[in-house]
């Protein structure tokens, strides 16, 4: 029992810990505004290393889970370096929350350095009361024809974060590529991926555990073939998705459905960004030189939800950068048009 209520306990500071810490702005001059495709830097005046990743909200603070990249590694030098995790209280400002995920276990492990884990999500489960992380893995020297989805899970949000298992999406041997992970209104969590091989899109519920799949994967109907690096929202109703199509680490032009069920009939909305990405000259038929991953939910305003975009340099991925935008709404579409700086008063 003291066991038990020592852990609660160390959440309990280590929460606190954190929430006075990210708030606190006496320390250094605080940003004031999200500057697309520009370097960001944390509160350390370091850049942000959390690439391909998604942000939760938990007890006013939300947090940033990324893909960590070793500097002076590229892609095909396994740059992989784990899961690194930021928190804030304006999604401005961050501060370093260290390495949740470590690749650094012996060669017969999974989590060693040369496997791959891409594209983290977390996702809060209430019933367990648990943060259960999901990335996609390669393992060493397995080349990339198997991807599984690697599992892990913490009792607080900053971690640490113990790796449990890896399983095999999709119903396919060979699993599942770029993925969502996407928590309805009643607690059900669904696994969106791309199935290996052949590129059709699928969606599988997973246990009320969150740690297994439960059951068959189902095609989503209406999403076009090799869509990849979704985002899944649901609003009024209608769920909403935010893709790509596939060109490896290039970038492509951006795609988007809604439907009003999970399991689809989908029906593609076409391209949601426009505008020029000043830098580097790009617009909506590259997006903006990115690539999504997630739709970011603004807590306590209305319809306020951030498209995050990566800009990915598989030779420097340590450089690679970030493109936040505000979506716009028009019915069950969404925009994304281009701003060269702006802040959450977008948000109504």
């Amino acid at each position: 029992m003291s066991g038990i209520i020592y852990n609660k306990m160390t959440v309990v500071l280590l929460g606190v810990f954190v929430l006075q810490f990210v708030t606190c702005g006496t320390c250094c001059a605080k940003e004031s505004s999200i500057k697309p495709a520009q370097v960001w830097l944390d509160a350390a005046k370091k850049p942000i290393n959390a690439h391909g990743g998604c942000v939760i909200y938990h007890n006013g603070i939300y947090y940033w889970y990324g893909e960590h990249k070793i500097e002076g590694l590229s892609e095909k030098n396994h740059a992989d370096g784990g899961v690194h995790c930021y928190a804030s209280s304006d999604l401005i400002n961050w501060h370093d929350q260290g390495m949740m995920i470590r690749l650094d276990r012996p060669q017969t492990e999974d989590l060693t350095h040369e496997c791959n884990s891409d594209r983290p999500k977390v996702v809060y489960n209430e019933k367990t009361r648990q943060f259960v992380m999901f990335f996609k893995l390669y393992l060493r020297g397995m080349g990339s024809r198997v991807a599984y989805v690697g599992v892990a899970k913490s009792v607080g949000p900053a971690g640490p974060f113990n790796y449990q298992h890896k399983f095999l999406g999709g119903n396919s041997p060979e699993g599942t590529g770029d993925f969502a992970m996407f928590k309805d209104d009643d607690g059900t969590l669904y696994h969106f991926s791309v199935r290996k091989p052949g590129k059709a899109f699928v969606v599988g519920k997973m246990r009320d555990d969150y740690l297994m799949p439960e059951g068959k994967y189902e095609k989503c109907e209406g999403v076009t073939a090799k869509t990849e690096a979704p985002a899944v929202i649901k609003r009024k109703g209608r769920y909403i998705m935010l893709a790509s199509g596939s060109s490896g680490w290039a970038p492509n032009a951006a795609r988007s459905f809604s439907a009003g069920s999970i399991y689809g009939p989908w029906v593609s909305n076409g391209n949601p960004t426009s505008g020029i990405n000043p830098i580097n000259g790009l617009g909506p038929e590259k997006t903006f030189g990115g690539q999504s991953n997630f739709i970011i939910k603004v807590e306590g305003k209305k319809d306020a939800y951030i498209a995050m975009f990566d800009i990915n340099k598989p030779d420097h991925p340590y450089e690679s950068g970030y493109i936040w935008l505000p979506v716009e709404f028009e019915g069950s579409r969404i925009a994304i048009p281009w701003k060269d700086q702006w802040d959450l008063n977008a948000f109504k």
